[in-house]
């Protein structure tokens, strides 16, 4: 648009009138057409590898929420073995709360379904990326 604005501009310093400087670029859907044929090799790739990504992402995104982390807050919230839970603070201060669990035991499906979703979300933006000179 500013290339358009531009030269429309030096069109009309040069003497032009606006009937002729339009009907030198022609229709919109001309303009477009020219400029889209010279950006082609800008244009963005239309991967299907893309879709197989973000599906991967959702996937490890859904299993992380919801069979990793609510599982473990429900734990959290529902049980009361070898876990504690202390108040600090008063009427006149901040207040502290602190609350400990026995540690997690497995975290290799917390790492796998974090890692798939990383590698989900990037492989999805690399395969969507404009190409570029």
């Amino acid at each position: 648009m500013n290339d358009f604005r531009t030269s429309i501009a030096a069109r009309r310093e040069a003497g032009q009138t606006d009937e002729r400087i339009y009907a030198e670029l022609g229709t919109p859907e001309k303009a477009a057409a020219e400029l889209n044929e010279q950006m082609k090799e800008f244009a963005c790739r239309k991967s299907p590898w893309r879709f197989v990504f973000l599906a991967a992402a959702v996937i490890g995104g859904l299993w992380l929420a919801f069979g990793q982390l609510l599982p473990q807050l429900l734990m959290l919230i529902l049980t009361t073995e070898a876990a504690s839970l202390g108040v600090i603070g008063g009427a006149d201060g901040p207040t502290a709360v602190f609350v400990t669990t026995s540690p997690r035991e497995n975290w290799w499906d917390l790492i796998l379904a974090a890692a798939l979703l990383i590698a989900g979300i990037a492989g999805f933006l690399r395969l969507r990326r404009c190409k570029g000179k």
